[in-house]
């Protein structure tokens, strides 16, 4: 989908901030996907170690059978993190199953050198532009770091939908 506004979000699963952000601030940015006006972009990077990277590698594994949205949307049911038991393997195997995705395609696909490398070069893109927190965010190419309220975000995507007019 091509919009005029392109929003990336950094984010770490086991980052109550990106939960809260995902719970509070997400639905309202969906509203702008929903009317044509942004595309969301996605790149999970792993800064709270293992945990992080596992569910990192899980999210992409669950786009990999198209369900990307729903996968994250359950890891942060409740704009809550899971507990670092809700992210072994075979908790996110048991998680991709409730979500009718096959579990043995998910679980190789956990487990291969393409989500391994998708998983890395979001991290590196992460790194090469100085996000190193999150969750931290590109509208347009400009930065907002941090839990915002959901009105900055607002205001980043109308200021950048007004630039896009001319």
């Amino acid at each position: 989908m091509d919009a005029p506004v392109v929003m990336v979000v950094y984010s770490d699963y086991q980052c109550p901030f990106c939960a809260v952000w995902a719970e509070q601030t997400q639905p309202t940015m969906l509203e702008y996907v929903e009317s044509g006006d942004l595309r969301i972009e996605w790149r999970d990077i792993a800064v709270f170690g293992p945990d992080s990277e596992r569910a990192a590698r899980a999210a992409y594994a669950a786009g990999l059978q198209g369900a990307f949205w729903e996968f994250h949307d359950a890891l942060f049911a409740g704009g809550e993190k899971r507990a670092a038991a809700d992210l072994t393997e075979e908790a996110l195997v048991t998680l991709a199953g409730a979500l009718d995705l096959d579990p043995d395609v998910f679980r190789a696909d956990l487990a291969s050198v393409e989500v391994d490398e998708a998983v890395k070069a979001n991290a590196d893109e992460a790194a090469a532009i100085g996000a190193f927190s999150t969750p931290s965010f590109l509208v347009n190419e400009q930065a907002v770091v941090g839990a915002q309220p959901t009105e900055v975000f607002i205001a980043a995507v109308e200021d950048a939908l007004a630039r896009a007019a001319g």
